[in-house]
C-alpha cells in the first residue's frame, strides 16, 4: 500500500523578511542556510538545499524565500534534490529516506521509504529522472518513484543474491542504467524484464578497482562519467566508453561530485569548481571568490550563462558577469543552540555547550540576535563554547556570554569589550592558568548583581556586583557535587541551582553580599513527603507567576509550593503532580518516564516542558491538564529532542532549541501590563483572503473580552491569557462574520479598568 501527503502551499506562506511577527498559532523556522550543498534550476526558479531547508530564489523579481519544515517541507536533513523538467516538479529526498515531491506550491509527501522496514540508514544519496519516474539512489539499493501516480513503483537490490548494496548515483544514457554503488560501477538494460532481480544487473569489471566505492556519475555530451575511491585513498574521475576507460582529470584528494545541467558538466572538488561544455572544453574554474575561499557542494549554470553554487559557507552563491553574490536568507550562522534567552522582543541563542562527559565541543564562540525579524550574528575565535547569553539590565546592548571554559565574555553594541577570568574577576579555572573556567549557569537579581555558577572549583559561585566588584562563595564543602548547573533567582531573592545528578543547591545572602559566613544554605536531595528519594538527576527548573518551583528530572517533574520553607522545615518535599492515565480509572505523575530538559513559563502560567525523547509540552497552570504535545511527527517542530525552550514575553512566541536547530510557535498567552496601555489588534482590518485568528494584545492579566458588532449585539466572549486573546472571527454559531465595524470592549476583572477599541471586517 503507497502512503502519500499532500500539503497545498501558497505563495502568502513562505515566510517573507519584511514580516517582523506571525499570527497565533503559526510557525517560522530560525535556521541557517548557510551550508548549501544542492542546487537546481527550474526555469525563472533556483533552488539550493540547505541541510533543514531550502532556498527558493525566484529570478524574476530577485525575490529570497526559505521553505523548510515550519512551512511545508515534511522532514529536515536534505541530502539530495533535483527538477524535472518532463513533470515540472522538484524532488527532495532526505537523509531518512523520506520523500517530497513540489509542484505548483502544492507538497506531496512519499514516506513509503521511511516507514519500510528496511533496516540500516535509508539516504536518499541522489536522484535521476527518466521520463516519468525518478531513481533514487538508496544506502540499500534503488528505489523507482512514479512521478504521475505518486508512489513508489519498485525497489532494486544489486548485491550479491539480491541482497542490500549502497548506490551513490544513478545515470542513464537512453536505453542503460548506471548504478554508483560501494562495490563498483553496475549496468542494465532499462527494459530489461525484472529489474528487480539482481542477475539482470552486471559490474563493469574492465574498469580500473571495478570493486571501488564509486560516488558519482553523470552522462554527458554521449560519454559516461565516473568518480571512484582509489585504493590509495585519492578520487578518480573516469571517461567511459564501450568496453574503455580513461582519466578525465588528475586525481583528487578530496571527493569528487559531478552535476549535469544544461549544456554543462560540473566538477565539484570542494575548493575547485570546473565547468565543461561539449568536448570536454574547459569554460570556468572557480577557486575563490574574493570574498572568502570556496567550499562547494553542487552547482549548475543556468540557460542566460549565469554559475549558481551551493557553498558550505555561504549557502547559494551566484556568479554573473564576474561578480558573486551570496543569496542566502538572513539567520542564524549555525543551527547550534544550547540556550535560548528571550527579552521583549529580542532572542539570543548561544551556539556552544558540552557533551555527556562536561567536556568540551570547542565549537568557536558564537552566539546570535533575534530582534524584529533580523539577525545579528557574532563570531569569536579567541573563546570556545557559549552556554549562556544575558542582557544587562541597564543597557540591552550589553552582552554577558557564560562560556565552558574560558570565563564570562562581555559585548557592548556587538563589539568585544572584556574577558573576565583568573586575572581580573573571582572566577576559577579547573586546572589554574588554563581555559577551564567552566560557567554553568548565571543570572541578575533585582540589584543588578550578576550570579554565576562556576563549575568544578572550590568556590563554586561567584558574584559580579553592580559597582564591579567580584566576590566568590566558598559553597564546595556544602554542595560536597563536582557538576554544577544552572541559577535562578526567584521573588524571595533565593538562589536556586541546579547539580546534575546531585540535586539541588539553594543559597541566600546577607544584603551585603560580602562572604562573612551568614549566608543561609541547603542542599537538598528529590524526595518525596515519605521521605523516599524521587530522582536527583536535575535538568531544568523555573518560578511560574505563583512564586511555586518547578524541576525537570529524568523521570518527570516536580513541584516545590512552599519555597519561603526551604530553609526552616526540616522535612523539605517535592510533590508530584497526579494526571490523568491513558484509561479513566487510571493515574499517573506528569511526564512520567520522560526526561524534562527545560521548562518555560508562559503569560498564563501555564508550563512549557522540553522532552529528551518527547517533543515540547504545554501544560495547564496547575499542571493537570495537557494542552499541547508538539512532536517532530505531528508539528514542524525539527526533532523530538528539546534543548531549551523560551518565550519572547511580549509577544507570546516560543522558541524551541533542537538537535536540529530553532523553531517557534506563536503562543496565545503574552506577559500582561499593569493597565491597558498599547492595546493593539492585529490583523486589522481583517481582510477577505486572511482566515487565521485575531488577536488583541496590551492587555491586563484575566481581562474580560466582548466583541460586539456596531449594533451592540454581541457575537464573541472570552479571557485573555496573560496579556493576549485571540479570535477567530467567528459568531456564537460558528459562522464567520460579515462586513462590518466591531467594537472590543476590554475589562480588567474587577472592572476598575476599561478600555474600548474597533476591528473592521472585510468580505
Amino acid at each position: 500500500m503507497h502512503r502519500l501527503f499532500t500539503v497545498i502551499l501558497f505563495l502568502s506562506l513562505f515566510w517573507v523578511y519584511a514580516i517582523p511577527g506571525i499570527p497565533v498559532g503559526a510557525w517560522r523556522d530560525h535556521l541557517s542556510y548557510t551550508r548549501g550543498t544542492h542546487v537546481a534550476l527550474s526555469g525563472d526558479i533556483v533552488y539550493c538545499a540547505a541541510g533543514p531547508g531550502l532556498i527558493v530564489f525566484r529570478k524574476d523579481d530577485s525575490s529570497l524565500e526559505k521553505l523548510s519544515k515550519a512551512n511545508g517541507l515534511s522532514d529536515v536533513d536534505i541530502s539530495s534534490i533535483k527538477w524535472s523538467d518532463e513533470n515540472d516538479l522538484l524532488i527532495v529526498g532526505y537523509v531518512n529516506g523520506n520523500l517530497d515531491l513540489i509542484s505548483h506550491n502544492k507538497i506531496t509527501n512519499l514516506p513509503d521509504i521511511l516507514r519500510s522496514s528496511i533496516a540500516g540508514t535509508k539516504s536518499i544519496n541522489n536522484i535521476t529522472v527518466v521520463d516519468r519516474h525518478a531513481y533514487l539512489s538508496c544506502n540499500f539499493g534503488v528505489v523507482v518513484a512514479d512521478l504521475e501516480r505518486n508512489e513508489i513503483r519498485e525497489t532494486y537490490y544489486l548485491g550479491e543474491g539480491g541482497s542490500r548494496l549502497a548506490v551513490h548515483d544513478i545515470a542513464f544514457d537512453g536505453t542503460y542504467l548506471y548504478a554508483a554503488t560501494s562495490s563498483g560501477l553496475f549496468t542494465a538494460d532499462i527494459n530489461a524484464a525484472n529489474l528487480m532481480d539482481f542477475s539482470y544487473w552486471s559490474r563493469m569489471d574492465f574498469l580500473p578497482e571495478p570493486g571501488a566505492l564509486f560516488m558519482s556519475l553523470a552522462w554527458f555530451d554521449g560519454s559516461l562519467y565516473a568518480v571512484h575511491m582509489t585504493s590509495s585513498g585519492s578520487y578518480a574521475t573516469l571517461v567511459i566508453g564501450e568496453n574503455s576507460w580513461d582519466y578525465f582529470s588528475p586525481n583528487s584528494t578530496s571527493p569528487v561530485t559531478l552535476d549535469v545541467q544544461g549544456n554543462f558538466l560540473s566538477v565539484i572538488k570542494v575548493s575547485e569548481l570546473e565547468i565543461y561544455t561539449h568536448g570536454q572544453q574547459l569554460v570556468e574554474s572557480i577557486d575563490d571568490y574574493g570574498f572568502g575561499s570556496v567550499s562547494i557542494r553542487g552547482a549548475g549554470v543556468d540557460d542566460e550563462g549565469k554559475i549558481w553554487m551551493a557553498d558550505r559557507q555561504f549557502g547559494l552563491v551566484r556568479r554573473s558577469g564576474g561578480v558573486y553574490n551570496v543569496l542566502t536568507p538572513p539567520g542564524p550562522r549555525t543551527n547550534n543552540v544550547f540556550s535560548i534567552t528571550s527579552y521583549p522582543g529580542r532572542t539570543y541563542f548561544a551556539a556552544g555547550g558540552y557533551n555527556l562527559s562536561m567536556n568540551n565541543l570547542f565549537i568557536h564562540g558564537e552566539y546570535s540576535t533575534f530582534s524584529d525579524g533580523s539577525w545579528r550574528n557574532v563570531r569569536n575565535y579567541d573563546f570556545r563554547d557559549a552556554v549562556y547569553v544575558k542582557e544587562h539590565p541597564d543597557d540591552p546592548g550589553i552582552h554577558l556570554i557564560a562560556t565552558w571554559g574560558y570565563g564570562l565574555v562581555e559585548y557592548r553594541n556587538g563589539e568585544y569589550f572584556a574577558t573576565y577570568g583568573e586575572e581580573n574577576s573571582s572566577l576559577q579555572s579547573i586546572i589554574p592558568g588554563g581555559n577551564y573556567i567552566r560557567i554553568g549557569g548565571m543570572a541578575f537579581d533585582d540589584n543588578k548583581n550578576l550570579w554565576l555558577t562556576n563549575y568544578g572549583v572550590s568556590n563554586p559561585v561567584s558574584v559580579r556586583k553592580a559597582d564591579g566588584e567580584w566576590i566568590s562563595f566558598p559553597y564546595g564543602g556544602v554542595i560536597n557535587h563536582d557538576r554544577i548547573g544552572d541559577i535562578i533567582i526567584n521573588r524571595l531573592g533565593q538562589k536556586w541551582v541546579q547539580l546534575p545528578r546531585g540535586g539541588l543547591f539553594v543559597f541566600q545572602n546577607s544584603p551585603a553580599i560580602d562572604n562573612n559566613g551568614e549566608d543561609l544554605t541547603r542542599k537538598l536531595n528529590i524526595v518525596d513527603e515519605n521521605n523516599d528519594l524521587l530522582s536527583n538527576d536535575v535538568l531544568s527548573i523555573a518560578e511560574d507567576h505563583n512564586g511555586y518551583i518547578w524541576v525537570g528530572l529524568n523521570d518527570g517533574v516536580v513541584v516545590y509550593y512552599n519555597p519561603s520553607g526551604v530553609f526552616s522545615e526540616d522535612h523539605f518535599y517535592a510533590h508530584r503532580i497526579i494526571v490523568p492515565g491513558l484509561r479513566e480509572d487510571e493515574l499517573g505523575y506528569l511526564l512520567n518516564n520522560e526526561t524534562v530538559t527545560s521548562i518555560a513559563v508562559d503569560g498564563a502560567n501555564r508550563k512549557w516542558f522540553g522532552t529528551e525523547k518527547s517533543g515540547a509540552f504545554l501544560i495547564s497552570p496547575d499542571g493537570r491538564r495537557q494542552i499541547h504535545n508538539f512532536t517532530r511527527e505531528n508539528s514542524p517542530l525539527l526533532s523530538n529532542t528539546i534543548n531549551d525552550i523560551e518565550i519572547d514575553p511580549a509577544s507570546g512566541e516560543v522558541f524551541f532549541g533542537t538537535t536540529e536547530g530553532v523553531v517557534s510557535f506563536r503562543g496565545d498567552a503574552t506577559s500582561s501590563n499593569s493597565s491597558f496601555r498599547d492595546v493593539y489588534v492585529f490583523p486589522n482590518p481583517v481582510r477577505e483572503d486572511y482566515d487565521g485568528p485575531v488577536t488583541v494584545t496590551g492587555l491586563v492579566k484575566d481581562t474580560v473580552v466582548k466583541i460586539t458588532d456596531i449594533s451592540g449585539n454581541l457575537v464573541y466572549e472570552t479571557v485573555s491569557l496573560g496579556g493576549q486573546a485571540a479570535w477567530d472571527g467567528r459568531n456564537h454559531r460558528g459562522r464567520r462574520v460579515g462586513t462590518g465595524i466591531y467594537l472590543v470592549f476590554l475589562s480588567s476583572p474587577d472592572g476598575s479598568e476599561t478600555h474600548v477599541t474597533k476591528l473592521m471586517f472585510i468580505h
